[in-house]
């Protein structure tokens, strides 16, 4: 799972197995090690039992996103590539967060390994 963070967006890009995990109820994680003394930062999707809306948490360093089973079924399942909520923020600000299957690029580049991504649709 790759995470890209930029302004008030949060961009996740999954893999063939991961979307099939997590279509299957495992949570996907991931942690990045950071040199002491600071603490790792965990970031995760998991899927929630009820067909609630997308929802986010921040607990000790760790960015968890939540998602109906319902949704991450029809998802995993379909051509559709991405889920996309806006979440409100204090003000007018909102938070865009996407969730996307993680397609091969099309043009390949060296030591990049994407045998687990999806096949691009535009190839």
């Amino acid at each position: 799972m790759k995470i890209r963070i930029h302004l008030n967006t949060i961009r996740l890009r999954l893999s063939q197995n991961e979307v099939n995990q997590l279509a299957k109820g495992t949570e996907i994680k991931e942690v990045l090690n950071l040199p002491a003394p600071y603490p790792s930062f965990i970031y995760s999707v998991k899927p929630m039992n009820k067909d609630n809306d997308l929802t986010i948490s921040f607990e000790t360093q760790h960015l968890s996103i939540s998602l109906s089973e319902s949704e991450i079924k029809t998802w995993a399942n379909t051509e559709q590539i991405g889920i996309s909520k806006n979440l409100p923020l204090p003000g007018e600000a909102m938070l865009k967060v996407l969730i996307e299957k993680d397609f091969q690029c099309l043009h390949k580049r060296p030591g990049e390994d994407e045998t687990d991504n999806f096949p691009n649709p535009q190839a």
